[in-house]
């Protein structure tokens, strides 16, 4: 290896260790505790199971050779797509070893080291390039991975914003493409902005915006216009070599997001006290706080932003004091001017004006669509009501997130500062200066006494692994990722899930014995009559093995109507296991037969005295499944009315269609033959919806009888 080499080499490593020292320093309650438990407040009781179970999935479906990005391990029987979960891939691959080997708790950690550890290198590496000088690059390196916003995503369990290392390569690659306009640059200015989109899709969103301005800028500033044509050409690269190696989960992504509901258009409320976007917006004020995680003042600056942020946690996006005063000394006059290949810019501020506008246009954006100073809501509409229009927008509804911009920014010009700073100092004093710098810092960033969450599944769930058949984790908690957790210990695919959208999944709440565990009562249909052992039945066509009842999330009236449901769906059944916290329950194999439900796009059977109807959406299904070999007749003896007006409802069996069904106000009956193939079969009805007068609900036709008679 050459001297240069070793140089260079040398100039990475020296860093690598300060920021490493660092981040032991910064986590070393957790060091102790790697494979067991992980540091965090009490988001992270929520968020740090998930990306726990993130990176479990991931290690499993690559060792499967399968996509990590969708599973049927969730959402039983069907699975769900993984788009727009927070499922920070590129954390996955990178501890990939270490979830293998010591679990996912211990990559959980590994992931969050590295995080903050290499988020300083490339800070580091931007910094230096922007200032040429290694001490004030190391100083802009470490406010920016201990910024207060990063050690917030840490102490919220939220994996997928803390790994903002892409994010810092990705600029400092962007920059060396403009200024050197080298294809490797540019090549790898796209890697690393795709890494960004694999592991967030908020932070992607926000580098692309990030990208758009840069673009601005840089291309307003070239002096000829082959200088623009040239510096367009690398950005093109740029664009082009990230959007190839996004395309496999980008479009997936789009369509997820557009039947999630995404999509342009204005979708905030500025009169609506309780809209997501404008709630995780920042207030002017938040940036001139100090941190909130602060173990000194933490509390009261804490007491005082809940005033602005009554309904979230996630407020912090404090900058810091020493930050923006370093920042703002990059823009004292310099002492003499030096030609180098960092320092392109010849106008007034000279290099540190690009960072500052990309720094104050990303706080800008910050603010939300609307401005708010303190607890007023100023009504006064903002540059990120523009954005909220563009396609796909719909995927960034935390607003403040765009402060990471701001403090990435803070890194060069905190270093062309505090360069700026030490060229007015005589070179004996230099020291003396850093070290100060250095103390003030680890002063004002102080972090957080951390507290260690240990997850720990009860000890049952150990003896389901390799058991098969599919789990029921009652009662049915959308918002809880233990039931992810206790997956990590039996691997059984699971009823429902914990993701960050919820897809549809009428399957939990239409399929007799899966509804009545999951909605936590039981019910008896007049229409669609179910037998005693449906619920049996059911179970075991779908594969559904065992249920789990924590009684601990259960009280009072809640308990009892579940034990009501318990017996209704299992009936007969006794538990394998109980103890003070939950009882266990394998379903019993039973003799199948046909079996008629109704599927999605149904309200609730409803009951004036001994009539019976069920409203219909513009469409509704009627399940029909067949558990036999060979093909079953079915005969459906169906009746509607259509209140209001009549309406031809269209009906079709697995999309073929089986012409119209004229339905009149007085009523009509329909008697429909089918022969139903071995498997699961829909048997569809279309009709024009609306609301009714007093009742918000679309609805079409009222279907108030439904009997399925089974032939041989």
């Amino acid at each position: 290896m050459t001297r240069h080499a070793t140089h260079k080499l040398y100039n990475i490593l020296a860093p690598l260790a300060g920021y490493a020292a660092i981040t032991c320093v910064v986590f070393a309650p957790v060091l102790a505790h790697f494979t067991r438990a992980i540091p965090g407040g009490p988001v992270a009781g929520a968020d740090g199971p998930q990306n726990i179970w993130n990176l479990w999935w991931v290690q499993r479906a690559v060792a499967s050779l399968q996509s990590p990005f969708y599973t049927t391990y969730l959402y039983h029987p069907h699975g769900t797509g993984l788009y727009l979960q927070t499922l920070n891939a590129s954390n996955g691959l990178l501890v990939l070893p270490v979830t293998a080997l010591f679990g996912p708790v211990a990559g959980y950690n590994a992931a969050l080291l590295l995080a903050f550890v290499l988020s300083g290198l490339g800070a580091y590496l931007l910094a230096l390039r922007v200032s040429g000088s290694r001490p004030a690059a190391f100083v802009g390196g470490a406010i920016f991975a201990f910024s207060p916003f990063h050690l917030t995503k840490a102490w919220d369990g939220q994996l997928e914003q803390v790994a903002l290392q892409w994010t810092a390569f990705y600029t400092l690659f962007l920059l060396r493409a403009a200024e050197d306009l080298r294809g490797r640059d540019a090549l790898l200015a796209g890697l690393f902005l795709a890494l960004v989109g694999y592991t967030s899709w908020y932070s992607l969103f926000f580098f692309a915006v990030y990208t758009a301005l840069f673009a601005l800028i840089w291309l307003a500033a070239a002096r000829s216009w082959q200088a623009r044509r040239a510096l367009a050409v690398q950005l093109v690269i740029m664009g082009l070599c990230a959007a190839l190696l996004l395309a496999p989960i980008l479009l997936p992504t789009l369509r997820a997001l557009s039947g999630a509901g995404g999509g342009g258009g204005e979708p905030f409320d500025p009169s609506d006290p309780l809209d997501l976007i404008l709630i995780h917006s920042a207030n002017l004020y938040d940036f001139f706080l100090p941190s909130g995680l602060h173990p000194l003042w933490g509390d009261a600056v804490a007491r005082l932003a809940q005033r602005w942020h009554p309904y979230i946690a996630a407020w912090n996006v404090a900058l810091g004091y020493l930050p923006l005063a370093l920042a703002l000394a990059a823009f004292l006059p310099p002492l003499h001017v030096e030609r180098s290949n960092v320092q392109r810019w010849t106008f007034k501020g000279g290099i540190a004006w690009p960072w500052a506008l990309l720094a104050l246009a990303s706080l800008l954006l910050a603010l939300g669509p609307v401005l708010h100073v303190g607890t007023v809501r100023t009504g006064l509409r903002l540059p990120y009501a523009l954005l909220l229009a563009l396609p796909g927008a719909d995927i960034a509804r935390r607003p403040s997130h765009f402060v990471v911009v701001a403090t990435l920014m803070l890194a060069p010009l905190a270093a062309l500062g505090l360069r700026a700073t030490l060229e007015r100092v005589r070179p004996a004093r230099r020291p003396l200066l850093l070290a100060l710098v250095g103390l003030t810092l680890a002063l004002e960033l102080l972090p957080p006494p951390w507290p260690l969450r240990r997850f720990e599944p009860h000890p049952y769930y150990t003896r389901l692994r390799g058991a098969g058949g599919a789990l029921m984790d009652m009662p049915a908690r959308a918002e809880s990722a233990a039931p992810l957790l206790a997956q990590i210990v039996h691997e059984l695919p699971i009823v429902g899930g914990y993701v960050s959208r919820l897809p549809p999944y009428p399957f939990a709440t239409t399929v007799p014995g899966v509804r009545q565990l999951w909605q936590g009562a039981p019910d008896s249909p007049a229409l669609l009559p179910a037998a005693p052992d449906d619920g049996l039945i059911a179970l075991n066509y779908y594969g559904v093995r065992h249920v789990v009842v924590h009684w601990e999330a259960l009280a009072g009236g809640a308990r009892r109507r579940y034990e009501r449901a318990l017996a209704q769906a299992l009936p007969g059944v006794v538990p394998t296991y109980t103890d003070d916290r939950l009882s266990a329950y394998r379903v019993p194999p039973t003799l199948l037969r046909p079996l008629a439900f109704f599927g999605p796009g149904w309200h609730q059977e409803e009951q004036d005295g001994a009539r019976h109807w069920r409203w219909m959406q513009a469409e509704g299904e009627i399940v029909l499944v067949n558990p036999g070999a060979a093909s079953r007749p079915v005969t459906l003896l169906l009746a509607a009315q259509s209140p209001r007006a009549p309406r031809a409802a269209a009906l079709a069996f697995d999309g073929a269609p089986l012409g119209t069904w004229q339905i009149t106000e007085a009523g009509d009956a329909h008697i429909l033959r089918l022969l139903v193939p071995p498997g699961e079969h829909r048997l569809a009805l279309r009709a024009p919806a609306a609301p009714a007068p007093g009742d918000p609900r679309m609805l079409s036709i009222a279907l108030v009888a439904a009997e399925a008679r089974w032939g041989e």
